[in-house]
Parts: structure tokens; C-alpha cells; sequence
């Protein structure tokens, strides 16, 4: 199910954009009757944290969907926190896209605390967000004691050494199922890098991981960015065959 405009052209009227309380309270109302719905996208329709806990009234109630895409919208540290209920112990959520929010470090303390427990996320998407540095390493912290997930995207986050430690903490564990990360677009420096490339020595999780566009590496992580591709290249192959 996709709720959204659809075709309103030029001479579109500026009222017509953005979820109202009314069209909240009735998708709700759907989602506790609707056994077979698998998939919610709900990206681009100014939600904000009061739409959102309208919308959670159904969304707890639901046990049927697996994907929800909440991307493009207003949604803060507080409607995370609601959202953080959809991965307890009755979760049935693989795949939460967030990106494109306005979700801060406390944010990533919340989702952090959930993935602890959840057994059936695989893929969460927390590009262009605003968790910082800090948001991070909360966030990664509780994925440690996580079995299930394996696509992480943490694009455009401020995020470095920080995170960064959280991350190879991660990478360390000998369990760890994550195989795609993206940390492209943040403040990670040369030494980070390096210090990431140690820890994916052993690692045989990891099949792709974009560390572009982090203006604070130098070439003095060339080597050590170098490794990490043939490494993370080695464990594709090996996955494929």
C-alpha cells in the first residue's frame, strides 16, 4: 500500500500535500483489519510525530507487515521512539526505511535499545538523518547483541571515531550476519579507516561497504581502503560460490 499524490500536475494546490488527521486515523483503522498487507510506503507526506503516533495505534496492532518505508518526512527523536515499539518481541519487521528525517542522537539511543531484542529486521535505512556522532555509537552498541540485520545504511550523518569503534566492535563479533553497510558522507578520518580495516582482518560477514565522500581521510588511508575492498571483495566471491 502507497499513500500519497499521484499525477497532480502544475496546477496543483499547495493544501493537497502532506498526510491530514483525518487520512491518518483511517489508514489506522485499516491496518487493524488488514490480515494480508505486507508492505506500508508512506515517504514524502510531512508526517510528523502527532501523524505518526495516529498512525501507531494501527501499526501495533498489525502482524502482518513486513516492510515500512516512512522516508522524506518530519519525524524526530520522539516518533522514534514510538516506531521503536514495532521491533519487540512480537516484531515481524524486516525492513524499516527512516531516511530523511530529523532523527538526533537520542533517536539512535531508542533504535539502538530495540535492535538488542529483535530477531527479524534485515534492512534499515537511516541515511540523511541528523544522529551525530554520538546517536551512532548508541546505536551500534545495540546492535552488537543483534543476529538478524544485514543492511545498515548510515549515510550522511555526521558520524566518526566514535561510531567508528562502535562499528568495528561489531565487525568483531563472530556471529554478526551484517554484510552491506553504508557509511559514505560523513565525518570519519584517515585514522578511522584504518583502524576499521584491523578490524574486518577476520571478518567474513561483510560483502559491501562504501566509505566515499568522508572529506577528513587522506591519502594516508589509501592502503588501508585498499585492503578493505579486496577483503570485503574476497567474502562476495566466497558467498557466491
Amino acid at each position: 500500500m502507497t499513500y500519497g499524490i499521484k499525477k497532480c500536475g502544475m496546477e496543483y494546490v499547495r493544501m493537497m500535500f502532506g498526510m491530514k488527521i483525518s487520512d491518518a486515523n483511517c489508514l489506522a483503522r485499516c491496518f487493524t483489519s488488514a490480515p494480508n498487507l505486507t508492505t506500508v510506503v508512506l515517504s514524502s507526506n510531512l508526517i510528523d510525530d502527532d501523524l505518526l503516533r495516529m498512525l501507531m495505534t494501527g501499526l501495533i496492532k498489525n502482524d502482518s507487515i513486513t516492510h515500512l518505508d516512512m522516508s522524506h518526512n518530519k519525524i524526530t527523536n520522539h516518533g522514534v521512539r514510538l516506531l521503536s515499539k514495532l521491533l519487540g518481541a512480537q516484531s515481524v519487521l524486516t525492513s524499516l526505511n527512516l531516511s530523511d528525517n530529523q532523527i538526533h542522537a537520542e533517536g539512535g539511543r531508542y533504535l539502538g535499545r530495540g535492535l538488542r531484542t529483535n530477531d527479524t529486521l534485515i534492512d534499515l535505512n537511516l541515511r540523511l538523518n541528523r544522529l551525530t556522532d554520538d546517536g551512532g555509537r548508541m546505536l551500534l552498541e545495540g546492535l552488537r547483541q543483534n543476529n538478524t540485520l544485514m543492511r545498515l545504511n548510515l549515510s550522511s550523518n555526521s558520524l566518526g571515531s566514535e561510531t567508528t569503534g562502535a562499528l568495528m566492535s561489531v565487525f568483531q563479533e563472530p556471529d554478526t550476519p551484517l554484510c552491506t553497510v553504508d557509511m559514505s558522507c560523513n565525518n570519519m578520518n584517515s585514522i578511522d579507516v584504518i583502524s576499521l580495516h584491523s578490524s574486518l582482518e577476520n571478518n567474513r560477514a561483510l560483502t559491501s561497504i562504501d566509505l566515499r565522500m568522508n572529506p577528513e581521510v587522506g591519502t594516508d588511508a589509501d592502503e588501508a581502503l585498499d585492503s578493505i575492498h579486496d577483503i570485503v571483495h574476497a567474502n562476495e566471491l566466497d558467498v557466491r560460490n
